[in-house]
């Protein structure tokens, strides 16, 4: 009996290949590659339809093109928006002209000082002993300020005294012996001569020790002391600045272009950073008759009224007043416009008129007093003109304008 692992093999014989839609029968078999010539069975596998791929409907004309036709709508009304509004009018403000006081003035920057201010110290020179005032103390005439080291100088007055005691003594002396007929008149006359050289040499000396002591000269202030205890000072050097604070003065350098128009008497207006609601007048009492060759300037002074609350060495801000019309034509400051300055001086000024079809004119004008809201015009435009109170940067000569109601 034969095992059923041990049974013979069979030859396979390949099923009939399926056959077509046209009858035909597909060969569906492959040689093996282990027994060549024997075929190797391929399983058959069923055919699955595929579904229908539904067809996808064309777009329309009206969709094809709505999109670009929107956005060629859309640039023609932004373009015609822009044309419109190129075209439109601009819509300004219109001034008129006014009438007023115009007071034209000369600017530049003073400081106070005293009328009578002195430099202070000692004749002859020395050591510094003592200091007995300070930077703002206040002084009376006479008082002692300071004083120098004596002591050389007290040892030669010592010296001149003894000198002085026997000149006198001889010149007693000669008299008597003169008298008695002794002696000669030349000799009284040399010990006489002697005597009086002594004198004068006690009265040196103790001039000299005078000297030691610095007083102050006036009544004032203390504005600076330059001198320390213990130091050596020359002779006429300057140990302290004294000033009257209840005598002052404004002083203020004018430029050489505008001093032509400064006189003596000629009014200024100056203002104070410590106190500015305070406006100190006074007038103009000097004028100096050389300028300064760096600052091209000259210097004036004017002496302020007894009381002034400045305090010296402050600044001002002066204005002297150079001229002054109580009716003049006024004009907003923002209605004048300048042509860029050429060779260091201000380009030309002109305003822009309104007229009655609203057309706008350029107009240039001249100028006078000029402040920070009004400027004065002294030639170009009546009192009836309709002014632009503040230009458009792009206004050319026949523009039409709006007026803002």
């Amino acid at each position: 009996m034969t095992k059923p692992d041990e049974a013979e093999p069979r030859p396979t014989t390949p099923d009939p290949a399926p056959e077509s839609k046209d009858g035909a029968r597909a060969d569906q078999t492959l040689s093996n590659p282990a027994a060549p010539g024997l075929p190797v069975p391929v399983a058959e596998r069923p055919l699955v339809p595929r579904p229908p791929v539904p067809a996808v409907p064309r777009p329309s004309l009206w969709r094809r093109l709505r999109v670009p036709l929107v956005v060629v709508l859309l640039a023609a009304a932004l373009g015609a928006a822009a044309l419109w509004w190129a075209g439109r009018a601009p819509l300004v403000g219109v001034t008129g002209v006014e009438r007023g006081p115009a007071i034209e003035a000369v600017y530049a920057t003073g400081t106070v000082e005293s009328l009578n201010t002195v430099r202070v110290g000692p004749p002859v020179g020395g050591r510094v002993a003592t200091v007995l005032v300070d930077d703002g103390d206040r002084v009376t005439a006479g008082q002692r300020m300071a004083t120098l080291d004596p002591r050389q100088l007290e040892q030669r007055l010592q010296n001149a005294e003894v000198r002085l005691r026997l000149a006198r003594t001889e010149a007693t002396r000669v008299e008597t012996l003169l008298a008695r007929g002794v002696t000669t008149v030349e000799a009284r006359d040399k010990a006489v001569a002697e005597r009086q050289q002594a004198e004068a040499d006690v009265a040196l000396a103790r001039r000299m020790l005078d000297d030691l002591i610095v007083n102050a000269p006036i009544d004032g202030v203390v504005l600076r002391r330059q001198v320390e205890a213990g130091e050596s000072v020359a002779a006429n050097a300057v140990l302290f600045t004294v000033a009257d604070p209840t005598r002052l003065r404004v002083v203020a350098d004018v430029d050489e272009r505008d001093i032509p128009r400064v006189h003596i008497g000629s009014r200024i207006a100056a203002r104070a950073e410590a106190f500015p609601g305070d406006v100190f007048q006074a007038a103009v009492t000097n004028i100096r008759a050389e300028s300064d060759s760096q600052t091209r300037t000259y210097r004036i002074e004017a002496t302020l009224p007894p009381g002034s609350p400045l305090y010296i060495g402050m600044t001002l801000d002066v204005n002297v007043i150079v001229a002054e019309r109580r009716d003049a034509l006024l004009v907003p400051a923002g209605a004048v416009q300048r042509e860029p300055p050429r060779g260091g001086r201000p380009g030309q000024a002109h305003v822009w008129t309104v007229g009655p079809d609203g057309r706008v004119k350029r107009v240039p004008v001249t100028l006078g007093a000029e402040g920070p809201a009004r400027v004065e015009v002294t030639e170009g435009i009546g009192p009836d003109d309709r002014l632009l109170e503040a230009p458009p940067a792009s206004l050319a000569e026949g523009d039409r304008v709006r007026v803002r109601p």
